[in-house]
């Protein structure tokens, strides 16, 4: 009994389309920096600097990052660095921002490391990506480099 009074008031969702995200796929792409040193100290042997970055993207990410981070270089040349910035541009033909956060290690001057991608507006609103990225220094503040990641959207 209680089954056919609920069937009637269950067939109207029946209608409603079911959200959907779509299925990561790979890509890769490449890319160029510019830094600006902001700040330059010194702690434990260490040296701190921290920078102010703009990035040229290409591939399925076409558009610009600004990004503000740091660069421990440690006293055996290996240094770790980590930056946050917004991306301005296209993903795949699709308009918006993101937010990319990037952590990377690396010795002299090659490095590599991971980004995640997220906080997306406009038709990027609901993006998702992370993935790896390597590097090599091409001046005293230049460097260029190439990614892949794992595209993925939610509605």
């Amino acid at each position: 009994m209680k089954t056919t009074l609920l069937l009637p008031l269950l067939l109207p969702l029946l209608t409603i389309p079911l959200a959907s995200a779509t299925i990561p796929t790979l890509a890769t792409g490449s890319f160029t920096a510019s830094f600006t040193v902001l700040s330059i100290t010194s702690s434990d042997g260490n040296t701190v600097i921290t920078v102010s970055e703009t990035a040229t993207l290409t591939g399925p990410f076409t558009g610009t990052r600004t990004a503000v981070g740091f660069e421990i270089v440690h006293p055996d040349g290996t240094f770790n660095a980590h930056d946050t910035g917004t991306f301005t541009g296209t993903v795949n033909g699709a308009s918006g921002t993101l937010v990319i956060t990037g952590d990377s290690t690396g010795l002299g001057a090659t490095g590599s490391g991971q980004f995640t991608v997220g906080q997306g507006t406009a038709a990027l609103e609901g993006f998702h990506a992370q993935g790896p990225f390597q590097f090599i220094a091409t001046g005293p503040t230049t460097t260029s480099g190439t990614y892949s990641v794992q595209l993925h959207s939610e509605p």
